[in-house]
Formats: C-alpha cells, structure tokens, sequence
C-alpha cells in the first residue's frame, strides 16, 4: 500500500522543560517565512527557525513560577511584538528584538514592554487587532477583554502600567483596559473580524458571541 508514510519529529524536548515539553500554542511569524514561535509547559516561549533542525535559536522562561505559557499572538503590523498569555492569568507583550536574556545582565528572564496581572483566570486566547497595532483582543475562563496598548497613565508608577510595568496588580483596573464582554461561560477563542473594523468573535463553552465594543 502507497499511501502509507511516516512522520519523524524535527524537534524533541529541549531547555530546562525537558520533563514537561507540552507545547501549548504555536505562531508562524508574520514576516519570516521559515520562523515560529511555542508557547510550553513550565513558562516557556521558544522561537525556532526550520532551517535550523533539532533546536530552537532563542528559548527563555517568561514565568519564574513555571506556570504554563497558554498562548501567543505575534503582531502582524509590528513584527518584533509578541503577546503571551499565561495559566497564571498574566498576560505580557515582549519585543522580540530584546528577547534573549543576557547573561551580563544578572536577568534570568528578558524584561517585558506590559506586563498585566489582573486578570484572576488563566489565559485562553490573545488576538491583534488586524489594523491597529496597539489593540488587542484577549480572553480568560471569564470574559473576553479589549486592550489598547498606546494608552499611557497620566502619572505612572511602580504597581502599573506598561513599559516593564505590572498593569493591574493586586486586582486594579488598567488604563489599557476598554473594554470587558462577559456572560459567557469558559470563553476559549477570541478573533476580529478581518473586514468589519472592531467586530469580535468569541467561542465558549455556552456557544459563540459576535459584538462591536461599544467604545471603539
């Protein structure tokens, strides 16, 4: 029989996640034909080149507490962002241009552009905005979120906002957050839609949801 092949693995467990190489996500990036990137088990993101076999060229635990890295969405109008989304319910945008942790530096893990703590539910779904590059659509087990990244606080300080910040902790609202759609039960995507400016989708374990923010 012809129509039989088999399948071998190009890249097997790797880093410090060697026990626990559950890959969770995965996103090709948007302006490199051959790159993608994982979101793993025990907090980490990888990015990997497929011309490059059985390794992955940058790989760094986002979360020191080894919480699962959910999901990521790379920006496909700034190509150097990339959203993460964590079982920890933290929710962080990296510039991949200063990714890669430095020794030198004495930092085990690179330090983030936003970095947002308040949600209370793991993170089940990140999605860019298709034409705007500050906007993003995200979702946890209880609702769905708008954010607007290019929001800054009229005086920030050391507990919020963005730039490295941590947005929200200790269960404060954001600047950067819009808006807030909730009622439905275990919400697991969220994705704009690619024609019609602000329309979101969501689907959930009750069914799916499709909404214009009232604010946008």
């Amino acid at each position: 029989n012809n129509s039989s092949f088999a399948v071998s693995s190009s890249y097997g467990p790797s880093g410090g996640n060697i026990d626990q190489p559950s890959v969770e996500d995965i996103q090709w990036s948007p302006t490199e034909a051959t790159v993608f990137a994982t979101a793993e088990c025990g907090g980490y993101v990888k990015v990997y080149d497929v011309r490059c076999k059985d390794r992955a060229m940058i790989s760094n635990k986002i979360h020191s507490n080894g919480a699962d890295v959910n999901v990521l969405a790379w920006n496909g109008l700034v190509s150097n962002l990339l959203a993460t989304g964590g079982d920890d319910g933290v929710f962080t945008v990296w510039d991949l241009r200063n990714f890669q942790s430095s020794p030198a530096s004495g930092a085990d893990t690179p330090s983030p552009l936003a970095r947002f703590t308040a949600h209370r539910n793991p993170i089940t779904s990140l999605e860019w905005h298709p034409t705007d590059e500050s906007m993003i659509a995200v979702s946890d087990e209880a609702g769905t979120y708008i954010y607007d990244l290019s929001i800054e606080e009229d005086e920030p300080n050391e507990d919020s906002g963005a730039g490295g910040g941590a947005g929200g902790e200790g269960g404060e609202i954001p600047p950067q957050l819009l808006f807030v759609h909730c009622g439905s039960e275990s919400v697991k995507e969220v994705h704009w839609h690619p024609q019609v400016a602000s329309m979101v989708m969501t689907t959930a374990l009750t069914g799916l949801s499709v909404f214009v923010p009232s604010n946008l």
